[in-house]
């Protein structure tokens, strides 16, 4: 790892803690939140709705880093964010767009909503937010 590989991780860390996230503060860390989540949803998500919206913070934090001004410096965030946009593509090919019309459209992710889940999450889709989504085995 470069000085500047350090660099970015650090900032980048930093950012992302001072934001409010306790842990997978650094790039690679929380990029692998993101991709577990969305490998969870192409197998049929397990846990419940709290704990899907819960995973999908991952991907907030990520927005926020990429937007922010002050990590625009670092050519490492133009790798980070091809590598976010082909999680993203997985994910969208997943989600019914537009579930929760009241969420931004910036933040599509959170607006969609996954297909299919597994029996706990549709029950608890169905029961808090009357939803329905495709249970799958």
């Amino acid at each position: 790892m470069t000085q500047g590989d350090s660099g970015f991780r650090d900032e980048f860390s930093r950012f992302v803690a001072a934001s409010g996230r306790w842990r997978d503060t650094e790039p690679e860390a929380l990029l692998a939140r993101w991709s577990t989540f969305v490998d969870q949803c192409e197998q049929g998500y397990r846990g419940d709705a709290e704990d899907y919206f819960n995973d999908l913070t991952s991907r907030n934090s990520l927005e926020r880093a990429l937007a922010a001004e002050e990590l625009q410096q670092f050519p490492e965030l133009a790798g980070l964010r091809l590598e976010v946009e082909a999680v993203d593509e997985r994910f969208r090919a997943l989600i019914t767009p537009d579930a929760f019309p009241r969420i931004p459209e910036e933040t599509w992710w959170a607006r969609g909503l996954v297909r299919a889940g597994r029996k706990r999450l549709v029950e608890d889709l169905r029961r808090e937010y009357g939803v329905e989504v495709t249970e799958v085995g």
